[in-house]
């Protein structure tokens, strides 16, 4: 009996003669969908599907000519990009000729150009290597290697990033083209994007997520009503021509979202799509997914965020057709259900070869070790602090209650995840209430420990006491804290004792943040201290011209945080030195029991993308680094 198969643009179909069995053999590969106008079985359109069809039916499986044709174009591609994917250098065709500036770099750094070539080849892909490794270049050579350099290329970066890595790079490394960076402020992106049409070179347009908003509603063109409008009543829709269709209720700047681009680039790509899933899309994912382009490259080393299913947004968004987010983890997790819903948990080991062969179509990953091993390797030291007295009360009171007393009343915490967020802050040092706002009260073992830490360094507020090490050696100090409270208030504390700093949270504007990069990095030495929040200042930005040393006030629940965190001073600049990071942790609190948590998922992400291609890695260890 013969199974024919046939395809459409997104779709695999499957027609065959009925048989008692066929609907139990059909069901095998995930995805399955029965149509029953047409009496035909259809699948997502992936190499993947096929291979679990061929294991199903056997020589049974007839493919068309065009499924033939199509399965061993897929086969000849993926061939290739294994091949590029465990190469240590590769021979670019283009970069050579169009920036001999970028080859020249390129050639110190060899994978760079075996990134370039896998990126030609695959078309859309994620870059996956640790930080510090330089993935704009990579990025930018792939865009050359591919041939459609001469075309309008997006970029969406963070916008601590947008002028002083992306437009900065583009202007060292493709001499050729000119870059936009789009500021803040409605006139001055105006401003900037006209000057950006009117451009006739190649060129980038280099833009923060934000601009990519379009927010979708559902519209009746009959009644000129939006179902989602709740300030008119809802219409009721007797005929067949009054009826709501989804449509665009509202976007900024359409003239972005419209255009025919040859590359959009999305940098720190798990801030969107790691979290993305079609039941719950955000304005700024709608407007990701609408964009229209040749090639669509996603950059992050940390593309997990802490579970093997936050791939998924970034392989849709990449074009790989999973025919749906729980079709493509019922085909490769472990789903149990409780009753109310399904729950996913890890990786099905029957099927982790066929995962694994999608990521090799679609992610290069290289660790620092594997294609670095010329830089020293850094150094992770954990600091486990005791609590005073007073400070153990208030946060045992806390933990124990939900609440606790303060100078100025009761704190009481609105449901467990604002417990367990002041739980986090509440182990940096004791809080008061002030005009109704919680500030750090002043008694903090970390804040002590920084203070002799620094003085140890020779920062001190004392021109008379500080000092600078030798030349060539880091002198300046990067601390780090997920609370912008605690960044304030430390920020007081360093500025009481004469000690100066700089600082980037989210309350600093993109300009200024700009100029706070550009400081720390100079030879300035009037500020050897810069303040960062560990979200806003952990992502696209260098900072390790002259800092060797951070200090982590506390962990986020993502260590992917703290793994972007730590590149900002990995060796990105060129200055290569021993690296050191920091991290305090307050003894019997929340604390030990994130670090812990974040040690689980390093271990998930290297078993994923490193151990399974035979790469090592030293994993953080959580105790007993140092007290």
């Amino acid at each position: 009996m013969q199974i024919v198969l046939h395809k459409t643009d997104r779709r695999i179909i499957l027609s065959a003669p009925w048989r008692e069995d066929m609907a139990g053999m059909a069901k095998q590969t995930a995805g399955a969908t029965w149509s029953k106008v047409n009496k035909t079985w259809s699948y997502p359109l992936t190499m993947a599907t096929l291979r679990s069809l061929r294991a199903s039916f056997g020589d049974d499986l007839a493919p068309d000519a065009e499924v033939v044709a199509w399965a061993s174009a897929q086969r000849s591609q993926e061939r290739a990009l294994k091949r590029l994917s465990v190469r240590d250098d590769a021979r670019l065709r283009v970069v050579p000729f169009l920036s001999p500036t970028l080859a020249v770099a390129m050639a110190n750094r060899t994978y760079q150009r075996v990134g370039a070539r896998f990126g030609a080849v695959a078309g859309s892909f994620l870059l996956a290597d640790e930080p510090g490794l330089g993935k704009t270049a990579t990025a930018l050579g792939a865009i050359m290697e591919s041939g459609d350099w001469d075309r309008d290329h997006l970029v969406i970066a963070p916008k601590v990033s947008l002028d002083s890595v992306w437009r900065r790079q583009i202007g060292m490394w493709m001499p050729f083209a000119q870059a936009i960076a789009v500021p803040e402020g409605k006139a001055r992106r105006e401003k900037a994007l006209k000057e950006f049409w009117e451009l006739d070179t190649p060129r980038f347009l280099v833009i923060n997520p934000a601009m990519i908003r379009r927010k979708y509603g559902h519209y009746c063109k009959k009644c000129d009503h939006w179902q989602e409008d709740k300030k008119r009543a809802p219409k009721k829709h007797w005929m067949e021509d009054h009826r709501y269709k989804r449509a665009i209720m509202s976007e900024d700047w359409p003239d972005i979202l419209n255009h025919d681009w040859g590359t959009v680039i999305l940098d720190e790509s798990h801030d969107l799509l790691a979290g993305y899933k079609p039941a719950n899309i955000t304005q700024q994912t709608a407007g990701l997914l609408d964009l229209r382009s040749e090639h669509r490259y996603a950059l992050t080393g940390t593309p997990l965020r802490g579970h093997e299913t936050k791939l998924w947004g970034t392989l849709d968004w990449l074009g790989h057709k999973t025919g749906g987010y729980w079709q493509w983890a019922d085909q490769y997790f472990e789903i149990s259900s409780n009753g109310f819903g399904k729950e996913i948990h890890g990786l099905d080991p029957n099927r982790a070869k066929s995962f694994y062969m999608t990521l090799d179509r679609f992610v290069l990953r290289r660790t620092r070790s594997e294609v670095r091993p010329d830089l020293p390797s850094g150094q992770r030291q954990t600091v486990v602090l005791e609590m005073s007295d007073s400070h153990k009360k208030q946060y045992d009171e806390f933990a124990a209650m939900g609440e606790t007393e303060l100078e100025s009343g009761i704190m009481e915490s609105l449901g467990t995840l604002s417990e367990l967020t002041r739980l986090k802050q509440m182990a940096y040092g004791t809080w008061r209430s002030v005009g109704g706002r919680l500030v750090p009260a002043g008694e903090s073992e970390k804040r002590d420990w920084i203070l002799q830490w620094l003085r140890e360094r020779g920062v001190t507020g004392d021109s008379k006491t500080s000092w600078l090490p030798e030349a060539g050696e880091g002198y300046k100090y990067v601390i780090a804290s997920q609370s912008t409270a605690i960044i304030d208030a430390l920020e007081k504390d360093l500025n009481d004792k004469h000690i100066a700093t700089l600082k980037i949270t989210g309350d600093v504007s993109g300009k200024r943040r700009t100029g706070v990069q550009n400081q720390f990095q100079s030879t300035d030495t009037s500020v050897r201290v810069l303040l960062i929040q560990t979200v806003t200042g952990g992502v696209s930005i260098e900072l390790d011209a002259w800092c060797d040393e951070m200090v982590v006030l506390d962990q986020t629940w993502i260590a992917d945080d703290q793994t972007q965190l730590e590149g900002r001073i990995n060796n990105r600049s060129g200055r290569v030195a021993p690296r050191t990071w920091w991290y305090l942790v307050m003894a019997d609190t929340i604390e030990e029991t994130i670090a812990e948590g974040n040690w689980m998922q390093n271990d998930i992400q290297h078993k994923l993308l490193d151990k399974r291609r035979g790469v090592e890695f030293a994993l953080h260890l959580i105790r007993g680094d140092a007290r």
